[in-house]
């Protein structure tokens, strides 16, 4: 594994927002402060991104509260179809690779969370998307695996948003989450198959 391993973890921050200058300088300094810290948004935050975003806050907030449930359906979901990836020789083998898929599924469902909230359909930073494709190749990612849980999570967090008042945003959130599948997807034809993620 490589010495820089640190380095190439601070490289592999995917969130474009606080980079976009088409939002105001508070609203961006917010993702950025929350990024930084890989943490979900408070409620204040919340209702400052969506005053300018005019974006439903509490359906967000009410789906970033449920982000673990969220991501144990997707769990569920992914092992019921092929309860092999959590067997010796599966790509999500052993305990400790398939928990950092999880958590990377509930950071990528955090990051989609700033985006609706922003109302930004391009939200993601290439040079920290670089970062994360050489991270992925260096820790032998099953680009696969996580390409399939994110489809899951595109479905499943949908349902929940909707159940939870966001229905007319939907497909603010799936439009989000394809594009970090479709960028997952990506790594996969740029590098072939290729640990433990980590956003």
């Amino acid at each position: 594994m490589a010495k820089n391993l640190p380095e190439m973890i601070a490289g592999a921050r995917i969130l474009g927002l606080a980079h976009d200058k088409t939002l105001p300088a508070n609203v961006r300094a917010i993702f950025r402060h929350a990024d930084d810290e890989s943490r979900p948004l408070t409620t204040k935050e919340f209702d400052e991104i969506c005053q300018f975003s005019s974006i439903d806050s509490e359906p967000l907030r009410l789906l970033q509260e449920n982000a673990s449930q969220v991501v144990a359906d997707v769990k569920r979901r992914l092992v019921a179809e092929d309860p092999g990836l959590i067997k010796p020789g599966g790509s999500l083998f052993p305990e400790s690779r398939s928990e950092a898929c999880w958590r990377d599924c509930w950071h990528f469902l955090r990051i989609a969370i700033y985006a609706v909230a922003a109302d930004r359909q391009s939200f993601t930073h290439p040079p920290g998307v670089s970062g994360l494709r050489e991270l992925y190749r260096e820790l032998a990612v099953p680009i696969d695996s996580m390409a399939k849980a994110l489809c899951y999570l595109r479905e499943v967090s949908s349902i929940h948003y909707g159940s939870l008042g966001g229905s007319k945003d939907t497909w603010r959130l799936e439009m989000v989450i394809r594009h970090l599948e479709e960028m997952i997807r990506e790594f996969s034809c740029q590098a072939g198959e290729v640990g433990a993620p980590v956003l």
